[in-house]
């Protein structure tokens, strides 16, 4: 979905505004949303080990 819509935007652009050819590169927009899909999986990851990491039992009866 993303690609579909970024290459229309980027389509209008380049053909109304810029007056110029459009040329669309599938593998430059598909390493593009890939990369930015593992860049997302990877921070929440990251974010995520030290919670997981904790013990039930500890986080519990330290909230009395």
């Amino acid at each position: 979905m993303a690609i579909l819509a970024g290459s229309v935007a980027g389509w209008a652009v380049t053909t109304f505004v810029m007056e110029t050819d459009f040329i669309f590169e599938p593998v430059s927009a598909v390493v593009i949303v890939v990369s930015g899909i593992l860049a997302t999986l990877l921070a929440g990851l990251v974010f995520a080990l030290r919670p997981l990491s904790v013990r039930p039992a500890q986080t519990l009866r330290a909230r009395e």
